[in-house]
């Protein structure tokens, strides 16, 4: 948001004690900006934003529910906050907060989030759709998240009853995302089901960050998918790897392959004009950049069908 041309940075909540008190320009690696991260929320909210960017790495609904029954918007990359990947019962209490302050919630990232928007206005081509898959492949070493990486079953042995557990509970956006691209084709869908495959690490490895043992999981591939008459319609399918040194050894596009099937047979693929995506950059940005939109739309928990087409408007600097 630093530099952004129509967005003004007026406040930071810090959940690290050893944060509070600094320069968020400095906490960011940049020069001082002259606003200073807090750990009190109601000092954030006395100063009238109109839009939070809700980025922790869990959900305190009780900040969140303070925060939209106050009347301010926000926007998130936490996409399950979006649909009932958090229980029914938190999914009500957002909605009823954003009724109560007239706020709204919107969550997206990269995905899901904005490759199925991207999906969507692909299949204007379309006279006719067949099956729709979204493809996430890519090497995540180059993430140092070990907390994240366990959470997923990573390092896990294969035979180990939670790994396909932890897998499926890391894929809860997908499942929140299939019904939300399911009501945009105005598709009726019967089930979400979830399949995946594991790759085991061929020797013992030390990613600096994290080690994974030899035998152990260092990749994943699964889908969630959108089924009806037990047939699969809409896919969002991964392949997460930890490095190469693993069996079996699936190629990764280091992106994202959206194809559509039907008549005609569309493909479109998002990757990096280099070795790799700044995953932090290509996830963050599909929600900030959405902030104007949010705040004009009306209230309560919209979606990528809710909003325009969410774009990087102002973003030309030549």
């Amino acid at each position: 948001m630093v530099g952004h041309p129509v967005l003004d940075l007026v406040g930071c909540y810090a959940y690290s004690p050893h944060k509070v008190g600094r320069d968020v320009g400095e906490l960011c690696g940049l020069a001082p900006i002259g606003v200073t991260a807090t750990d009190d929320l109601e000092a954030l909210l006395a100063l009238a934003p109109d839009c939070v960017s809700y980025m922790a790495y869990r959900p305190n609904f009780d900040h969140l529910e303070r925060i939209l029954e106050s009347g301010v918007n926000i926007v998130s990359t936490m996409y399950m906050m979006a649909g009932f990947g958090y229980g029914e019962e938190a999914t009500h209490r957002l909605r009823d907060a954003c009724l109560r302050g007239g706020s709204s919630l919107y969550a997206s990232g990269i995905y899901p989030g904005h490759a199925p928007m991207v999906a969507l206005a692909a299949s204007a081509m379309c006279s006719r759709i067949e099956r729709l898959s979204i493809l996430e492949s890519l090497d995540i070493k180059g993430y140092a998240n070990e907390q994240m990486f366990r959470a997923q079953g990573f390092d896990l042995h294969p035979d180990d009853p939670t790994a396909s557990q932890a897998c499926e509970a890391a894929c809860g956006s997908f499942k929140d995302q299939i019904p939300v691209l399911a009501r945009a084709f105005g598709l009726p869908i019967d089930r979400v089901g979830f399949r995946v495959e594991f790759a085991t690490a061929n020797q013992d490895t030390d990613l600096g960050f994290m080690p994974v043992r030899k035998g152990h999981i260092a990749g994943f591939k699964g889908t969630v998918s959108g089924d009806r008459n037990g047939r699969p319609l809409i896919e969002c399918s991964f392949v997460w790897k930890l490095g190469e040194d693993m069996t079996p050894n699936w190629p990764v596009t280091h992106g994202y392959v959206i194809d559509l099937d039907g008549d005609p047979g569309v493909r479109v693929r998002l990757e990096p004009q280099g070795e790799h995506f700044d995953g932090t950059t290509t996830t963050a940005m599909p929600a900030v950049n959405a902030i104007p939109q949010v705040c004009a739309a009306p209230p309560g928990i919209v979606n990528l069908t809710g909003l325009p087409l969410v774009r990087a408007a102002h973003q030309f600097r030549p």
